[in-house]
């Protein structure tokens, strides 16, 4: 019959489904899920088993909650062959991986370090020499050992932190649960500026301008992902304040001192959880070291911002640089396909 078009071709033509959801506190920060989908219903079950995958990690890694699985094991130094998750486990794993490739640019232990530095801005005196000193030395042990039988025991007795790591991988999991979800084309699970996005969908990004704190103030680069992930370090929003002096909250855990020479780092990577050890590695390492570990790492590009001002792309960095950019950063959105 003319004019009447079978229910399976109307199935196909309908326009999928895009859903835009903002989460406060969630990870410590905003959170954003963004779902395209063929239907509503599916769009919302997903977003639903990326929240729920969330809270479940959340209750492994958080370090401000005494009753996650992270905090129990802390409050156990010493203690031999302590079984933990395969959660925990992985994320212990690439810690050791990613301060043993950084020559211990990135650790866990460097939380002791901003601890030293908030003491640091409220007595408005800085930590001495022979402080740091300590605390460099206690960082050049391993935190723990990993055993076979999927324990581990922990060595070191001060704060360990795996916010470096642990935040994007709960974006990726969170993200890849959602894109299992029947009907689901694309996602894109946002946390302050982490992100992941899967399926065909593209994101186009508005790399912040590391010099200030403003949110309205415009892009110095706009990169596109798509099928990978995004993360970024800088010291504008964060930091210690030391007699009138800005500190970063990114500790150099080989001398103790907050980083100075790279104020901004925006890596992309096919997962959020390797972007995430790079933009902290990066924000650490000379800009020439930074690049040479950048080269022998498969599909990993980033722009680093030096404290003069100059940006720095390693050879396959796909970003495009801004002069000025009117109307501040828009937030990323998921062009659907």
């Amino acid at each position: 019959m003319r004019g009447v078009i079978p229910t399976i071709l109307r199935h196909v033509l309908r326009p999928p489904y895009r859903l835009h959801s903002t989460y406060e506190r969630l990870l410590g920060t905003e959170v954003e899920v963004q779902v395209v989908a063929r239907t509503a219903a599916q769009a919302e079950a997903a977003e639903q088993a990326a929240l729920t995958e969330i809270d479940r990690l959340t209750r492994i890694f958080n370090r401000f909650d005494p009753g996650s699985e992270l905090c129990r094991w802390q409050a156990r130094p010493g203690d031999a062959h302590v079984p933990l998750s395969l959660e925990l486990l992985h994320l212990l794993r690439l810690a050791d991986h990613w301060r043993t490739l950084s020559g211990g640019a990135f650790h866990p232990g460097a939380d002791a370090m901003g601890q030293l530095w908030q003491q640091a801005a409220a007595t408005g005196q800085q930590p001495s020499a022979a402080t740091l000193e300590r605390q460099v030395s206690a960082l050049r042990a391993a935190p723990w050992t990993l055993h076979a039988d999927g324990s581990a025991t922990l060595h070191a007795a001060g704060p360990l932190g795996l916010n470096a790591l642990a935040k994007g991988y709960v974006v990726d999991r969170a993200a890849l649960v959602a894109s299992r979800c029947v009907g689901v084309r694309s996602v894109l699970i946002n946390a302050g500026g982490d992100l992941r996005v899967t399926g065909p969908a593209r994101v186009n990004v508005g790399v912040a301008d590391p010099f200030t704190a403003r949110d309205d103030a415009p892009p110095i680069a706009r990169v596109q992902v798509r099928g990978g992930a995004l993360a970024t370090s800088g010291q504008a929003h964060r930091g210690f304040l030391v007699n009138g002096t800005h500190y970063s909250h990114v500790m150099d855990p080989r001398t103790g001192q907050p980083v100075q020479d790279v104020p901004g780092v925006t890596v992309t990577a096919p997962e959020c959880v390797t972007a995430d050890a790079l933009a902290t590695i990066l924000s650490v390492l000379d800009v020439r070291a930074g690049l040479h570990l950048l080269s022998g790492l498969p599909e990993c590009e980033a722009l680093i911002v030096t404290a003069d001002g100059q940006r720095h792309a390693s050879p396959g960095w796909r970003g495009v640089n801004l002069r000025a950019e009117p109307g501040g950063r828009p937030r990323p959105l998921l062009t659907a396909r």
